[in-house]
């Protein structure tokens, strides 16, 4: 039994980083709006709010949390910045995998590979696209996509 772990793509980072600078944009700019009609609790809120993002989007370590190990017939996922989570899923649970990626997680090379089980949906969002296939065939058989 080999067991191989990865971790989620730096593009993952990127396009995290790029949602977050894209929100604290438009916090800054509504905080700007608000100031000049003469609303300051409120600019000053979303001033706040304008802070609080672009400090997460420079230190995102969470956005790499999530690891993934193959081994022999399963699936084993680690999740989590702070508390880690591991889910199992054995191959024979694993009804067909779906792998979507929007247009940026196709910019930057990384897709989500989902699999449906018969107790729900699990997700791995961030993987690169050649893992992502290379999962999807070897867990969700020929129904991947």
């Amino acid at each position: 039994m080999m067991e191989i772990k990865q971790r989620s793509a730096r593009g993952y980072t990127r396009l995290l980083r790029l949602y977050l600078g894209m929100l604290a944009f438009v916090a800054l700019c509504a905080t700007v709006v608000m100031a000049v009609d003469g609303l300051r609790i409120g600019a000053f809120a979303l001033g706040t709010v304008c802070v609080l993002l672009t400090a997460g989007a420079m230190v995102i370590p969470m956005s790499r949390s999530v690891t993934y190990a193959r081994s022999g017939g399963c699936l084993s996922i680690e999740r989590g910045w702070l508390v880690r989570r591991r889910l199992i899923v054995n191959r024979s649970d694993i009804r067909y995998a779906e792998i979507s990626g929007s247009p940026l997680e196709r910019h930057f090379g990384i897709c989500t590979v989902t699999f449906f089980t018969g107790g729900g949906k699990v997700r791995l969002r961030g993987i690169h696209t050649d893992d992502g296939q290379r999962l999807g065939y070897l867990f969700g058989g020929e129904a991947a996509h």
